[in-house]
C-alpha cells in the first residue's frame, strides 16, 4: 500500500515530507499555540491528544484547522494510550513517521525541516534497523544532514522522537498499562526485544528542552546541575514503574536492560535526594 506524501512549502521550493507531528497535552501553556500554528502553516499534520479537554483551551483552538486532528477521551488517560492514539492514528492516516514532541518542548521551523529531510534521506536505510530517533541539542555543533551521525542507545525519551511507525506497530505502540513514568524506557525495552534499535542524534537546530522545564540551577562542587524535586507520588511511580521494567527485562531474558534500568533508577533517587537536601540548606 502506497503512503501519500504532504507537501510543504519552504521559500520558493517545494519538499516533499512524509512524516506527522504528534503531542500530547496537559493544561498546556500559549507558547504551545505559536509553535503548532508555525507547523501548521509549513504544511504538516499535527495530531494533538488532550489530556485536560474540560479546559477548552485547545479545543476552541484546534475548530477549524483541516490538518490539525483533535482526540481526547474527556479526561486524563495518561501518556500509554494518548500517545498510542496519536501515532496510531497517523499511522492509518498513510503515514510512515511521527515526529512527537513534549508540550514544553521548544522547537522552530529549522527543527522540523532538519528532522524531515533527515527523514527522507535517511528513511529507507535506517526503517529495518530502528523502532525511534531521538533528536535532542546535546551538543552544539552545527551540522549538515548528510553528516549527521546517528548514536545506538538502549533509553530514549518521547519528546523529540522521530518514530517509524511501520516498526512502531510491530512493536505494539506504546504500554497502556503505563500512565506516566518509564513510559518511553518500557517502548525501548520491547524495541530491543523485536531487535529494533533506538538512535540518538544530538545536534539538534533549534531545539530546546530546557526552557519551558520547572528546572532549577543548583551549583554542586563547582557544577551546575540542573534539578526538580518531583513530589512522592511521582517519586512511587517512577520507582514502581522502573521496578517492571526491571522484572520485564529479567523475564525476557535481556539483562542489559536489566541493568540499565537500575542504574537508570539509582541515579534518579540519588539526585532527588541531592534536590532535597539543596532545598532544606536554601530555607536554612
Amino acid at each position: 500500500m502506497l503512503k501519500k506524501a504532504t507537501l510543504i512549502k519552504e521559500g520558493s521550493c517545494l519538499m516533499e515530507t512524509k512524516i506527522a507531528i504528534g503531542l500530547v497535552i496537559y493544561n498546556c501553556e500559549p507558547n504551545l499555540l505559536k509553535r503548532i500554528s508555525q507547523a501548521l502553516q509549513l504544511g504538516y499534520s499535527v495530531y494533538v491528544y488532550d489530556n485536560s479537554p474540560e479546559k477548552d483551551f485547545f479545543r476552541n483552538f484546534s475548530k477549524g484547522k483541516s490538518n490539525l486532528r483533535y482526540f481526547t477521551c474527556g479526561k486524563n488517560v495518561g501518556l500509554g494510550i494518548a500517545m498510542s492514539t496519536v501515532c496510531a492514528q497517523a499511522y492509518y492516516d498513510n503515514f510512515y513517521g511521527l515526529l512527537f514532541f513534549d508540550q514544553d518542548t521548544v522547537f522552530s521551523s529549522e527543527t522540523i525541516d532538519f528532522i524531515s529531510k533527515f527523514y527522507s534521506s535517511r528513511y529507507k536505510a535506517l526503517k529495518e534497523i530502528y523502532s525511534s530517533i531521538v533528536f535532542n541539542a546535546k551538543s552544539v555543533a552545527k551540522v549538515t544532514v548528510e553528516d549527521l551521525e546517528i548514536k545506538d542507545v538502549l533509553f530514549s525519551i518521547n519528546s523529540g522522537s522521530l518514530y517509524f511507525l511501520e516498526n512502531l506497530r510491530r512493536v505494539g505502540w506504546f504500554n497502556e498499562t503505563f500512565f506516566v513514568d518509564c513510559v518511553d524506557y518500557e517502548f525501548c525495552l520491547r524495541s530491543s526485544n523485536r531487535n529494533f534499535k533506538v538512535g540518538e542524534c544530538s545536534t539538534t537546530p533549534g531545539f530546546d528542552h530546557v526552557s519551558e522545564q520547572a528546572d532549577e540551577v543548583y551549583t554542586i562542587w563547582n557544577m551546575k546541575l540542573r534539578l526538580r524535586k518531583y513530589p512522592f507520588k511521582r517519586l512511587t511511580g517512577t520507582i514502581k514503574a522502573s521496578l517492571r521494567i526491571f522484572l520485564m527485562a529479567t523475564k525476557s531474558g535481556n539483562i542489559k536492560y536489566s541493568i540499565a534500568i537500575i542504574r537508570s533508577l539509582s541515579i534518579y533517587l540519588f539526585f532527588q535526594f541531592v534536590v532535597r537536601v539543596m532545598l532544606l540548606f536554601k530555607k536554612g
